[in-house]
């Protein structure tokens, strides 16, 4: 056997090499990720694996395309799939070429790793893509050793990222984790997150209603109220609760 092993970063390819090894396979580690953006994150990623493998002794291919002006050209009208419909199929059908025209006659992936990615369809395209350059898919499931694989990687010192790949990931980790789709098939748009806020409340009387659901009596609001300083949460405009709190004195407060 000679396996091409596409890989898509270093602390994904900790335990899928290692797990290998034991079965007496050497692999070969094929990058190829246009997917990875923008290109600070790339090299890092990048530069990272070519160091990992060098320290253990893996030979090691790179195939550079950074590849966002064609990436985002080619998802941008379904980004809800993606990782289905390109991501995945680009990388795997490069990785098929490359071990064709090189001599390797089995490939596989470190993205089956991971307990994030869509792993059926992951490998219901990489079985359909070897089979069409006359190749052997070699599957296993390390999601079994994920996390042994990224306490390692920790422990190594690695570049752990903070999300998958591309620019809408990215987006979806440090913006707003729910993307949703318009019926503009030429983008789409990120739900904010509304705003909360608290505020003083001056005019106490006009949330007497409210704070009678908490206390039924008019004249005890009364009797704390003006002795009192209320506050509102809202989320934009609409009022999620209020607080009251009561100065018993110089050092102690009271929440009613």
């Amino acid at each position: 056997m000679k396996l091409l092993l596409h890989t898509c970063c270093a602390p994904c390819s900790v335990y899928c090499i290692d797990s290998l090894r034991k079965e007496n396979i050497e692999p070969t580690v094929y990058w190829y990720n246009p997917n990875i953006h923008p290109y600070m994150e790339y090299k890092e990623r990048r530069n990272c694996l070519k160091d990992y493998t060098d320290s253990i002794g893996v030979q090691a291919i790179f195939e550079e395309d950074y590849g966002l002006d064609k990436f985002c050209k080619n998802v941008i009208s379904d980004l809800e799939n993606r990782c289905s419909n390109y991501c995945y199929r680009v990388r795997l059908e490069q990785t098929c070429k490359y071990a064709k025209e090189n001599g390797f006659d089995t490939i596989s992936t470190t993205l089956l790793v991971s307990p994030y990615q869509k792993h059926d369809i992951l490998k219901e395209i990489a079985e359909e893509l070897a089979k069409k350059y006359e190749l052997t898919f070699l599957y296993r499931d390390f999601r079994v050793g994920f996390r042994e694989g990224q306490a390692k990687a920790r422990e190594l010192g690695l570049y752990m990222q903070k999300y998958c790949g591309c620019v809408f990931s990215e987006e979806m980790r440090y913006y707003n984790r729910n993307p949703i789709q318009t019926s503009n098939t030429n983008g789409y748009e990120i739900p904010k997150e509304p705003r909360m806020q608290v505020k003083k409340i001056e005019n106490k009387e006009d949330y007497i209603d409210l704070l009678l659901e908490a206390d039924p009596s008019k004249d005890m609001i009364h009797k704390y109220l003006n002795d009192s300083d209320v506050y509102a949460l809202k989320k934009e405009d609409e009022l999620i609760s209020i607080a009251v709190i009561l100065h018993i004195d110089r050092k102690t407060l009271e929440l009613k």
